[in-house]
């Protein structure tokens, strides 16, 4: 694969990052609740560290080291999944989201996450590289658990009486 196609790959992914950070922000300002806000923006700071590993990894290719990026026959199959627009259903404005309340907005952030989750999934499964399957599975994980934490939020927040799961009160004596 020549360098530009993998540097163009991997800006994608720190297209895809930035925008994560962004729309957790946009979130954390919308909310009222403490907890909600909290939760948006520790995941905003994990998005950054996702965005940082991905910059290493754009440094590393352009000092000439190798990295773990996809075959040449594979870049096709890869960029498909990069143009993907699944977050174009996610795509809100700042006035639309000023409409919602915390558990909306919560459950469009799961649905981002899903799509990121996903999108790293696709990428572990068309890798050859074990360094680079690892990483996507890594990446992939960490969408899983946000995805998670951010139930686990709406969960608290609508009061069902679970949290992560488990339940939180009974009613047996």
């Amino acid at each position: 694969m020549k360098t530009s196609e993998a540097v163009a790959i991997i800006h994608r992914g720190i297209y895809r990052e930035k925008d994560a950070i962004s729309a957790y922000i946009k979130f954390a300002k919308a909310v009222k609740d403490p907890k909600a806000k909290n939760v948006l923006i520790n995941l905003a700071d994990d998005e950054v560290g996702h965005l940082n590993k991905l910059e290493k990894h754009l440094m590393s290719l352009l000092k000439g080291k190798p990295w773990v990026l996809p075959k040449a026959e594979e870049i096709e199959a890869v960029a498909a999944v990069f143009h993907s627009s699944a977050y174009a259903d996610l795509d809100l404005r700042p006035e639309d989201i000023a409409k919602f309340d915390e558990v909306k907005i919560l459950k469009i952030a799961v649905q981002r996450e899903i799509v990121a989750n996903k999108f790293y999934l696709d990428l572990a499964a068309k890798e050859k590289s074990t360094e680079a399957k690892e990483m996507f599975l890594s990446l992939a994980k960490e969408e899983e658990l946000h995805m998670k934490i951010l139930q686990a939020e709406i969960d608290s927040i609508g009061q069902s009486g679970f949290w992560f799961d488990m339940q939180e009160f009974t009613m047996e004596q």
